[in-house]
């Protein structure tokens, strides 16, 4: 599922997420910073090795979640926004969000890619199910 316009893009994806080609849409002649975070699945999670992850979403509510999230940190400042997160069955480093802006100075971004961080972990529904090492599994809230 996508959702595209000039300055915003929002999507849920099933495949790895593309970085250099998400990082040369936000590039802009007159945009000197472009900022990205990236979310990976870690090994370790609640004192337990982790396997793998599956996300599960209410994907039209997630992708209008995400596309608020985008809007928000463009009337904030940025110039161009992207809130991808990926869906599916995703082992230990692989990236399961890119959360980018473009902005004419680097300064106030990295506060900005907090603030929209904290929206998705707190509107967008997407669920964790965690499979640890030791063959337990966990349902998690949360992006």
């Amino acid at each position: 599922m996508t959702d595209t316009d000039d300055n915003i893009l929002a999507r849920l994806v099933r495949e790895p997420i593309e970085i250099q080609h998400i990082s040369s849409w936000l590039g802009e002649p007159n945009c000197g910073a472009v900022l990205l975070f990236c979310g990976n699945v870690r090994e370790y999670n609640r004192g337990k090795s982790v396997a793998r992850i599956d996300y599960h979403a209410h994907e039209t509510m997630a992708l209008s979640e995400l596309r608020k999230v985008a809007q928000f940190l463009v009337h904030h400042g940025a110039t161009r926004a992207v809130a991808i997160h990926r869906l599916g069955s995703l082992d230990v480093s692989e990236m399961s969000i890119l959360l980018g802006i473009a902005l004419p100075h680097r300064k106030t971004g990295f506060g900005l890619l907090e603030q929209g961080m904290e929206m998705i972990k707190s509107t967008v529904p997407i669920w964790k199910h965690e499979h640890y090492q030791d063959g337990t599994v966990e349902w998690i809230e949360g992006s």
